[in-house]
């Protein structure tokens, strides 16, 4: 036999022995290996969600230290308020008038009552006359739980020393606070209106000159108010008055952390309005400017969107949100609404401080670019078939 031909042969039949043997080996070998990768893939995921829920649960736990210590400080207040209704506090304590008739008794040396305008967690606001300025304000009656606490109302008496040194058209100027037959009150500007707020529920989104127009005014009065060191801490639609002639107010400056009521709201647990409330305020750390300009990115949000970006059952949950959710493109809500404007509000909206703009000015301005010189639309391909006059003019 030929040599050739019988070492071809015998490697042939060495070749099928080889990869009867070794193919078996290698197919379970790849088969082992993939199992590895998928295990490490899941262990990988699986670390990544145990992470993830790790995180969620610190946040959630610092969400309910609060929660318990808010609780108990809403215990000790609801105690005095029972003590107050007993009549067991010493004489002189202030409080809380509950008719109109009442207040005009007390304060009738000095004002004449007009109207109740409104009640909240700090008292009840009323219209009406001043007879030493001869003019018309509104009067804050404040309530008893921060009148009755001494050290709450020399820290509200601080924040209204602050805020009195804010003096620009878009904020409501404060007079004073004062106190007449043992009632403690703040007396400051009147001025007729409605909040953006009820402004929002009653039209929908606005337009986009009304809504910049609006804007403008309200970075004027909070850049105005930063530059005294003054910080909101509750900036929302609701503090935002609408005048006839569209004029804006922003009121309540600085009160927000005041007194017996820090940490509280209308919601009972956290102090601010949690649907506005920076990531920052709502896990308890110390806030700065950057706070008043996440609150404005939300009331951006909210004009140019008909609502705001995170809602929930309780304050706890809308707080979660504000932590660790990105809010719903505006755009994706408001189909008309120009990118440049939406780029402003997510700026604004940034979990982490420093990603923020860093003044309201600057937030202004680039609002201000966004709306009047907007990016030129991009230009049309032009066209590879020419129309039957251009080849006409052509042919001629």
């Amino acid at each position: 036999m030929d040599p050739i031909i019988f070492l071809s042969a015998l490697t042939i039949v060495f070749g099928s022995i080889t990869a009867c043997v070794v193919v078996p080996f290698w197919l379970r070998h790849r088969r082992e290996t993939a199992r590895e990768k998928l295990a490490l893939s899941k262990g990988t995921q699986d670390n990544t969600q145990v992470n993830l829920l790790k995180e969620r649960l610190e946040n959630l736990e610092t969400l309910m230290c609060r929660l318990d210590s808010e609780m108990n400080s809403r215990l000790e207040r609801s105690f005095s308020m029972l003590k107050i209704a007993a009549g067991s506090l010493a004489p002189g304590v202030s409080q809380m008038p509950t008719s109109l008739m009442n207040v005009s008794s007390a304060l009738e040396a000095r004002y004449q009552i007009l109207k109740e305008l409104g009640r909240g967690g700090m008292g009840i606001v009323f219209q009406a006359y001043d007879k030493q300025l001869k003019e018309q304000v509104a009067i804050k009656i404040l309530s008893p739980l921060l009148s009755s606490d001494p050290d709450a109302l020399e820290r509200l008496k601080h924040e209204v020393s602050s805020a009195r040194r804010i003096t620009h058209a878009n904020v409501i100027r404060i007079h004073d606070i004062s106190e007449l037959n043992g009632i403690h009150f703040i007396s400051m500007e009147f001025f007729e209106g409605m909040s953006l707020k009820d402004y929002i529920k009653k039209t929908g989104t606005l337009s986009l000159m009304q809504a910049f127009n609006i804007a403008s005014q309200i970075c004027d009065g909070l850049e105005a108010a930063h530059r005294q060191g003054v910080i909101h801490r509750d900036l929302k639609s609701q503090n935002i008055i609408i005048g006839p002639t569209n004029h804006v107010k922003i009121i309540d400056f600085g009160l927000a952390r005041s007194g017996n009521l820090e940490g509280l709201t209308a919601t009972g647990l956290i102090m601010g309005t949690p649907e506005y409330m920076a990531p920052e305020q709502v896990a308890g750390k110390s806030v700065d400017e950057r706070a008043d300009i996440y609150s404005l990115g939300i009331i951006l949000y909210e004009m140019f969107t008909g609502r705001v970006p995170f809602t929930g059952d309780s304050a706890i949950a809308v707080g979660f949100k504000q932590l660790k959710e990105d809010p719903p493109k505006p755009c994706d809500i408001n189909t008309q609404l120009l990118p440049e404007i939406e780029s402003v509000i997510l700026r604004a909206l940034q979990k982490n401080p420093l990603s923020r703009f860093l003044s309201v000015g600057e937030l202004k301005s680039n609002l201000e670019k966004a709306v009047l010189q907007p990016a030129p639309a991009p230009l049309k391909e032009p066209s590879s078939s020419k129309s039957e006059s251009e080849r006409l003019k052509i042919a001629q």
